[in-house]
């Protein structure tokens, strides 16, 4: 919560006070502006003004080193937080536990939502959750035992047969999407691993681009295939 306070005294830009309790009351400021009075009374002299924003916090969360070397996000982060409410949930290892969730949720949506696969009866789609790869899988024991005709269904459509060409290209791309992503994940994760401080988790979304030391062996190879138009 943003206020603006008022001193006779030199304003800190933080004050951390840690309670016996373990919790740490926070003062962070902003704006801080030295100004003489023009009061012709008691009063005249100094005051100094600030924005301030004030939270609690665990401090086996955020200990008052993480939050100076991080003071733009807090302060941020202080103005939105409500009285009383405690500001754990914005500490670096809350956040970290968060993205990771939100990574793999996310990596399970996109490869669940399944892929378009071009065959010889036109565009279909195929949902790709785990009971569908393992029926996927079972098409490709058939490929490999020599079938040329297999059942199998698009999204809401009745059971069909393929072709062994047509169910070769969807297992393929099936695969493949599925490989892709979930190392994407895994990038995704290092990434994550790696942040110093609360404010490095915020560039970190599923779908943005991995920088280059993320970038594992599996995932570059994969990048190729893509940028040269993916799997035929």
């Amino acid at each position: 919560m943003l206020t603006v306070i008022c001193s006779t005294e030199q304003i800190e830009s933080m004050e951390y006070y840690l309670r016996s309790s373990g919790v740490a009351d926070v003062f962070l400021r902003k704006n801080i502006q030295k100004q003489d009075t023009e009061d012709g009374g008691d009063n005249k002299g100094i005051q100094y003004t600030a924005d301030e924003v004030y939270f609690a916090v665990t401090g086996e969360k955020a200990s008052k080193e993480s939050i100076e070397e991080d003071f733009d996000y807090w302060y941020s982060k202080g103005e939105e937080i409500t009285q009383g409410e405690l500001a754990d949930r914005y500490s670096l290892e809350e956040l970290r536990m968060q993205a990771y969730s939100n990574a793999s949720k996310a990596c399970e949506k996109t490869i669940y939502a399944g892929i378009d696969v071009e065959i010889s009866t036109g565009t279909e789609h195929f949902s790709l959750t785990e009971k569908d790869q393992l029926n996927l899988f079972g098409k490709k024991m058939q490929l490999l035992a020599g079938e040329e005709k297999l059942e199998y269904h698009e999204d809401g459509q009745p059971c069909k047969y393929f072709t062994a060409a047509d169910m070769q290209k969807i297992v393929d791309r099936a695969m493949f999407y599925v490989s892709y992503n979930t190392t994407y994940c895994n990038a995704v994760n290092m990434w994550i691993k790696s942040a110093e401080k609360a404010s490095d988790l915020e560039q970190i979304r599923w779908g943005a681009e991995i920088p280059e030391e993320f970038q594992n062996e599996v995932l570059k190879d994969y990048m190729k295939i893509l940028a040269s138009g993916g799997i035929s």
